[in-house]
């Protein structure tokens, strides 16, 4: 069965989880070094400290590495959610991609948040929060539906603000208008 992995990490994401886990490493030999030089209370109890820092830190690592969507012959799977993660093609009636292109001093400027509303042949609808990821990924992620679901089925929409207080049809206008 051919398989395809799209990691949906962003990248301010990725140097934000490496420069964590060297930090907590970088105070791991210290607390070592600490250790062999003075033997106390304090010191033993900031060496455990980072010990379980070390654990959280290996362990966020991880959870950040795994996240994307894998697709198969029949279906695609969303490794960072633990229920209602696998879609079979069949079943997909729309799916449309959903995401922010305003800038703003709260949010970095190479990501944007992004959605994923898949709409089923039975009615029901699921919203994956995709999260921060760039617009190459987002992309990608299309192109892959893509070739085994009808185009016309997969939609994008890049909202202009992340709160708007314009009606949908205003934001529609404004997307067809930069097409």
């Amino acid at each position: 069965m051919k398989k395809n992995f799209i990691w949906i990490m962003s990248p301010i994401t990725l140097g934000v989880a490496i420069l964590l886990d060297a930090a907590v490493l970088g105070f791991g030999i210290f607390a070592i070094i600490k250790l062999t030089q003075v033997q106390n209370a304090r010191v033993i109890f900031f060496a455990a400290v980072v010990a379980l820092a070390i654990i959280v830190g290996f362990l966020y690592t991880k959870e950040v590495f795994k996240n994307g969507i894998i697709f198969h012959e029949d279906e695609f799977e969303f490794t960072g959610i633990d229920e209602k993660n696998v879609f079979s093609y069949d079943d997909i009636s729309q799916i449309e991609t959903y995401q922010d292109t305003a800038a703003s001093l709260k949010k970095n400027f190479i990501d944007r948040s992004a959605l994923m509303i898949i709409t089923l042949k039975d009615k029901s609808i699921y919203t994956i929060n995709i999260g921060l990821t760039t617009k190459g990924t987002l992309q990608k992620i299309r192109k892959e539906l893509k070739k085994y679901i009808e185009p016309e089925k997969v939609t994008h929409r890049e909202v202009k603000r992340a709160t708007s207080a314009k009606s949908k049809d205003s934001d529609e206008k404004e997307n067809n208008e930069e097409s």
